[in-house]
């Protein structure tokens, strides 16, 4: 065995410094073992938790790491879609020019009838008969003058706000009937 004062300090200092990295590898690994052990008691809640998880948002998950990872994914997925949904979407306008509108005597406006309404469709055959029966009813003579016509409609239309239920109805198949005149006049003038 050599006897070299330096051959010696060296191998002493290495062992020293082998024996100090063993002791902190020690003290971690009791420090991570003793936080496991406090909650060693509820591992079994733990893991039954884990797989009532996996039954209902991992089934294919073969593992306890990769339910976690598959967890962990489906909440990152979540949080963005969260995210996305609090995002505004942006405000579009248009400056395109609006499509023209059919002419008011156009066969375009004449819809097909739906089949199988509900008692609360609007019903149009209901109303024309109704607007023709309350101006068969009308005793005066309706004003010939268009801008009569106009006012009354104005005002009619004004009074709408203030109406519901029958009353409201009542006033729209009025205005009807006006707007009707207001057509009438009009196609009689140049």
């Amino acid at each position: 065995m050599p006897t070299n004062k330096l051959w010696i300090e060296h191998t002493e200092r290495a062992a020293w410094d082998s024996v100090e990295a063993l002791r902190e590898r020690l003290l971690k690994a009791e420090s991570r073992l003793q936080a496991l052990a406090t909650g060693v008691d509820r591992v079994p809640q733990l893991l039954d938790l884990l797989d009532e998880a996996k039954q209902k948002y991992a089934p294919d998950a073969l593992g306890h790491d990769e339910i976690v990872a598959q967890l962990l994914a489906r909440i990152e997925r979540l949080q963005a879609e969260l995210e996305a949904a609090k995002t505004p979407e942006p405000t579009v306008v248009s400056f395109a020019a609006p499509l023209p509108r059919p002419r008011l005597d156009s066969d375009d406006l004449d819809e097909p009838r739906r089949v199988g309404k509900d008692d609360d469709d609007f019903d149009l055959a209901g109303f024309t008969q109704t607007m023709q029966r309350r101006s068969d009813d009308a005793d005066a003579e309706p004003p010939r003058d268009l801008e009569r016509l106009l006012t009354l409609a104005e005002t009619k239309l004004d009074d709408l706000t203030e109406l519901d239920g029958p009353a409201l109805r009542d006033a729209a198949v009025e205005l009807a009937i006006l707007a009707g005149r207001i057509y009438g006049i009009s196609r009689l003038k140049p």
